[in-house]
């Protein structure tokens, strides 16, 4: 945990139909919409999310062969029976964002590694191009009827807005709130 982050929140919510708890540090204990934070979402002790958007990673150079190779070994250390089950599908350029201390938005590249899961789930890691692990999520299931995400987007700070009706539904590929 870097230092000063603190717990800001502790909910339960659901998530593919099983309840979960949701986890949110920021610096300080103080609330920043799209802020600086952490948010881990865990069935028991298990994660099942974690996204890290704390700074902005060192420029670097991860090759998407290495990133493939790095979530896999996340994926083998969180559960490596589960991470037998795992494909790779690809890797993709991104971006990922949050407002920083002064109330600015930084955004930076990421690559995301993304595997499927012989239980039909999407996987993914996320890594900044130093390498640093910006996010990692497992069992994401996908509306294809829709063509967009179907597992809820609790660690979204713009869906959760949405899911509570204070602000506007979020584009596809993310999830319906």
């Amino acid at each position: 945990m870097p230092p000063a982050f603190e717990l800001v929140s502790r909910t339960t919510a659901q998530r593919n139909e099983q309840q979960v708890s949701i986890l949110r540090y920021q610096p300080f204990g103080r609330f920043q919409e799209n802020g600086p934070r952490i948010i881990g979402i865990f069935d028991h002790d298990h994660v099942l999310s974690l996204k890290q958007l704390v700074n902005v990673p060192a420029a670097g150079h991860l090759s998407a062969n290495d990133a493939q190779q790095q979530a896999m070994a996340i994926f083998e250390k969180i559960d490596s029976q589960y991470a037998k089950g795992l494909s790779f599908i690809r890797v993709e350029t991104q971006r990922r964002s949050f407002i920083n201390a002064n109330g600015e938005t930084v955004i930076f590249p990421v690559l995301w590694t993304k595997f499927g899961h012989r239980n039909g789930s999407y996987n993914w890691v996320t890594f900044g191009l130093d390498g640093t692990m910006i996010e990692m999520e497992i069992e994401s299931l996908w509306d294809y009827f829709r063509g967009r995400r179907a597992t809820e987007m609790w660690d979204n700070d713009d869906w959760v807005k949405a899911r509570q009706q204070n602000g506007p539904q979020l584009p596809s590929p993310n999830a319906l709130a």
